[in-house]
């Protein structure tokens, strides 16, 4: 039994799609929770109008899509919860192959699927040389992805024991940008993730969250990085090394992309925390911008993703 959440707010343009799309699975013995979360547009007059015994409806007022995750959470009825955000879309098999993996490794709490970004012109397959080879499942460990690139793990490809929840924590409140990214730290902490390789997910990549990505908030910041500083404590030694690796890149470069725009109490206080984080030449870098702050350092800076 899985328990479906979909945090909802103005996506009437896709919704129906996205709806659709877990109605068709050949699992069907799941429930579907959309929280609506405080909608102006048509989307909550959309999905009033499916009729399926499994389909419950949620309405909180506008807090923000970690509430909405986590009021989904705390009302879901089964052990398993997986999430779909609106303007997304499964397979009809994803469930089916979400449910046989659990059943395969009945050990583990996080598991995901394949996926595919969707531009207007293009889809883009999640690839890369640590998953299992195309079509086969296999335990991944998360620490050793990030080092290299994008996490295996995003908020329309997994699905979580809920236990996990309740000894980890829940999405953080309040947070307004990779609030996934934090929690898919802290979930890893001591646990793999059972990854199967097959394109099931489909997450629409369209110019407005493209926007929104442009700029992170220093107290969003400062929540992302107490959360690398409280993970990379609880680690073993070998993914201490890996997570080394991906933090001096992704702080520093989230650093040079965004400094320009904090004021001095604001940029004081992110340094702070990166001084406890990032070593060596990253650190060296970060106290000479926060001296000689340049705005439009971070075309120059690229290579350090490298």
């Amino acid at each position: 039994m899985i328990s479906v959440v979909i945090p909802l707010y103005n996506k009437e343009k896709f919704i129906a799609e996205t709806i659709q799309s877990v109605l068709n699975q050949t699992f069907k013995d799941f429930e579907l929770l959309i929280v609506n979360d405080g909608s102006t547009d048509d989307a909550l007059k959309i999905i009033k109008s499916f009729n399926d015994d499994r389909l419950n409806i949620i309405s909180i007022e506008n807090s923000g899509v970690s509430v909405a995750r986590n009021t989904g959470i705390k009302n879901a009825r089964y052990h398993w919860i997986a999430f779909l955000d609106a303007d997304d879309w499964w397979a009809p098999t994803f469930l089916e192959e979400i449910f046989n993996a659990i059943n395969g490794y009945p050990n583990n709490k996080l598991f995901a699927s394949g996926r595919s970004r969707v531009f207007n012109t293009q889809v883009e397959r999640y690839k890369h040389k640590f998953l299992p080879k195309n079509g086969e499942t296999n335990v991944i460990n998360y620490f050793k992805v990030i080092s290299k690139y994008l996490p295996l793990i995003n908020s329309s490809n997994v699905v979580i024991k809920k236990s996990l929840f309740k000894e980890i924590g829940y999405f953080r409140e309040g947070q307004k940008k990779h609030e996934d990214h934090d929690l898919w730290m802290r979930l890893c902490v001591n646990e793999d993730v059972v990854f199967i390789n097959k394109n099931l997910s489909f997450y629409r990549k369209t110019e407005l969250n493209s926007a929104s990505a442009t700029y992170y908030q220093s107290d969003d910041f400062c929540l992302y990085l107490e959360t690398i500083l409280e993970v990379n404590k609880k680690i073993s030694n070998t993914n201490q090394v890996f997570f080394k690796t991906y933090y001096n890149n992704f702080v520093l470069l989230t650093y040079i992309k965004n400094y320009g725009e904090y004021t001095k109490e604001e940029d004081n206080k992110v340094h702070v925390l990166i001084s406890k984080i990032i070593t060596g030449k990253y650190l060296v870098l970060e106290k000479l911008l926060k001296q000689f702050p340049y705005k439009k350092t971070y075309t120059f800076f690229k290579y350090f993703k490298r």
